[in-house]
């Protein structure tokens, strides 16, 4: 097996879904120190403080995660019944009644009404890019309550927004003496690095950030992004950032900001190898980034004929799996080398190696060939004619079509290995080799070649399995995830009857990256939960769920009592997960699937929302509709010049995070200067839209005992459930 690398870092596909990892394992990183090694230190600060390399390599072992205080939650998400009541009209997506709705309780003679509606309204108003709204709102609502430490807290965030940083400090650090609350103070501690950070003093930043990375393990990646941005910015400490950063992706493996100050780096140490990783992984997310295009195409000259073997795609010599008993049932049609937008990619070439004899058949003229195992043949898209050419391992043309063909292995145990696909644009698809089960449909087209898998489905789901379950251990989940799967296949099967194909491999819901990743365990899983189906639900899955989920699931038995408002949402983002969440991972410092934090840069956002219309300069970030519990489903963007509606969670993602960030349950503290947007901080939970199969809690659940059934009644409590042995429907 070859690996040819590029930096492991990111997940693709759209937010709904277990993300697949673009580029190579997590170990096979570039060769960046990933833990300090020596007492290398930033430089001290006005009190003589340091931080130090040896202090943060302590760090991760003294943060316990068992610790009570890290998992109490005592945030009330209380409202006044007049409060709670304009509040769903915000969930319903009636977003400037909701805000004038609010107005009409600003001055309530019940000062506990009004404080609540101050609040709602702080936060909508910073929503809106109304600032100095946002402070004269926030204001009030300390006036009317001041000991809500809340109010307190989100005050000193929306000075820090409106640029007020020493009246943020202020804030920030007269809510310590309203509550002694560790999520409340772990947030002041933040704004508070923020604030120093965003006013010049670098020194004062770090040591508050050192702080939280020895007592919070939830913001750490954030915090290392933090330290490695200031190590970089500081001429004396610059070869401590990569550490930083190391770290930060180590914790959080999509921390967009880190990999982009990463290349950056490189850069400036002139290293070509890794300049071109770390831009063709940003890359390959933002392919009309003219910006980045520039990047590619500089180091692709620099590195010639060789940049292609530094991107990570696996290559594998001959298949592995050679051989797996077929089971019968309905076929998936599934388009191969799909793009972030499911499009599958055409192909100028592929080559192809079957474990069993290969045979070729035209549509109208039956078969016109016949291979032997193990012997590698080769299929040219040929710009000349419009056709494609299959040829041996010399070169020579055996076979030509302007039609589509069909490729299988007479032998349907045995298994056909795609390799070394090559198209135009090496960043629109992941283009690793894959082995595959079934037939290969190949599709000549005007622009080259389009390569369609056709399997039974029974065969397809252990692979789909391979490439959502790393992190699941128990037997029950992984048949519970079997059963959504299978379920999911189907419905798409009837839902794209007529169609050229059914799924892609870079679908919404499944990503499949060749059967041979499959284990014993996964083809147990799959034959072992055939006997039940889902009907008439969601069949969807992601990788890690908090407390709420978007159809009101609770993953704990703590139950938060949490009902939604703009600051709510803020809220229960501030709370931390508590210490019975069905979904925390085994090793305590890989928290990130749940709660989340990154910045994002302002010009990058305006770029990307260009691509659909030019705003000027962005001014306001406005969600405009809500699911019930708070989920972003639109959004608007507003600028110098005009504005754009995202109108879906995929092209909101895309457009602040090209795509990275982790689920739609997240709010915003944008950082102004002036009337301009510079940056905005994105705090957030857990993965995906929150529907379906949280697999990370069905592990959870799995481990106290609960069997696959249990699971699927548990995650899909409304659905129809089919006794695939009897027919009946429960």
């Amino acid at each position: 097996m070859k690996k040819c690398w590029i930096l492991s870092i990111f997940f693709v596909g759209a937010l709904g879904t277990p993300g697949t990892v673009l580029g190579a394992p997590e170990d096979s990183a570039p060769a960046v120190s990933a833990a300090p090694q020596a007492a290398a230190e930033l430089p001290a600060n006005a009190a003589g403080q340091t931080v130090s390399k040896s202090t943060l390599a302590a760090a991760r072992v003294d943060s316990k995660l068992n610790e009570t205080i890290l998992h109490k939650s005592v945030l009330d998400y209380y409202l006044p019944a007049d409060i709670a009541s304009v509040a769903k009209k915000c969930a319903a997506g009636e977003i400037d009644e909701c805000y004038f709705s609010f107005k009409t309780f600003e001055n309530s003679p019940d000062k506990k009404t009004a404080s609540a509606a101050n609040l709602e309204l702080a936060v909508l108003s910073l929503q809106r890019g109304l600032v100095k709204q946002a402070v004269k709102y926030i204001d009030q609502a300390c006036a009317l309550n001041p000991d809500d430490p809340f109010a307190e807290l989100t005050r000193g965030w929306i000075l820090l927004s409106s640029g007020k940083y020493k009246k943020a400090r202020q804030s920030f650090q007269n809510l310590l003496y309203l509550t002694a609350d560790f999520e409340y103070v772990s947030s002041a501690k933040l704004g508070t690095a923020l604030a120093w950070y965003l006013d010049g003093d670098k020194e004062k930043s770090a040591t508050e950030l050192q702080y939280l990375y020895t007592s919070n393990p939830y913001t750490i990646s954030f915090v290392s992004y933090m330290l490695g941005r200031i190590a970089s910015e500081m001429k004396s400490s610059r070869q401590l950032a990569p550490v930083f950063l190391q770290q930060s992706l180590t914790h959080d493996a999509r921390n967009y900001a880190a990999v982009e100050l990463f290349a950056q780096l490189s850069e400036k140490e002139k290293n070509d190898l890794r300049s071109w990783q770390y831009y063709a992984t940003l890359y390959s997310l933002d392919p009309d980034n003219k910006d980045l295009a520039k990047k590619i195409a500089k180091y692709a000259k620099k590195l010639g004929d060789k940049s292609i073997d530094y991107l990570f795609y696996l290559r594998l010599e001959q298949p592995i799996v050679h051989e797996m008993v077929s089971t019968p049932s309905e076929k998936v049609k599934m388009a191969l080398y799909a793009n972030r937008e499911q499009v599958p990619q055409v192909l100028q070439s592929f080559s192809l190696m079957p474990s069993g004899t290969l045979r070729v058949e035209d549509e109208k003229l039956g078969e016109v060939l016949r291979s032997a195992s193990y012997i590698q043949k080769t299929v040219v898209f040929n710009p000349e004619t419009g056709g494609v050419d299959f040829t041996n391992d010399k070169g020579h043309v055996e076979f030509s079509a302007k039609r589509p063909f069909t490729i299988t292995v007479e032998n349907p145990n045995k298994t056909l290995l795609v390799r070394e696909a090559t198209a135009q644009n090496i960043f629109a698809a992941d283009l690793s080799d894959k082995e595959l089960k079934g037939a290969l449909i190949v599709i000549p087209t005007p622009q080259g070649i389009k390569l369609i898998n056709e399997v039974y489905a029974e065969d397809l789901i252990p692979a789909l399995l391979a490439t959502q379950a790393q992190d699941i251990t128990h037997d029950a989940a992984l048949k519970a995830l079997a059963v959504v799967f299978r379920s999911a296949l189907l419905q798409a099967v009837k839902d794209h009857q007529g169609q050229p194909y059914h799924i892609t491999d870079n679908d919404e819901y499944f990503k499949f990256k060749g059967i041979n990743l499959i284990f014993k365990d996964l083809l147990d899983a799959s034959k072992e939960s055939g006997k039940i189906r889902l009907t008439e639900a969601q069949a969807g899955a992601y990788a890690d769920c908090g407390v709420l989920t978007a159809d009101a699931l609770e993953n704990t038995a703590f139950k938060p009592g949490y009902m939604f408002s703009p600051a709510n949402v803020s809220k229960y983002i501030l709370s931390n997960p508590p210490a019975d969440l069905y979904s925390r991972p085994q090793d305590p410092t890989q928290w990130a699937g749940i709660k989340w934090m990154y910045l994002y840069d302002a010009k990058e956002i305006e770029s990307r929302v260009a691509y659909k219309q030019n705003i000027g300069k962005l001014r306001a970030l406005t969600p405009t509709s809500f699911t019930e519990k708070g989920r972003i489903l639109s959004m608007r963007f507003e600028g110098s010049k005009g504005s754009y509606e995202a109108k879906t969670p995929q092209e909101v993602a895309f457009l602040l995070s090209a795509g990275t960030m982790r689920s739609n349950l997240f709010d915003m503290v944008p950082f102004y200067k002036g009337k301009n947007i510079k940056s905005v901080l994105v705090r957030g939970y857990d993965t995906g839209l929150g529907y379906g199969l949280c697999l990370q809690g069905a592990d959870g659940l799995a481990k106290q005992g609960a069997d696959y059934m249990a699971i699927i009644k548990y995650y899909f409590p409304q659905a129809r459930i089919l006794d695939t042995t009897t027919g009946t429907i429960k």
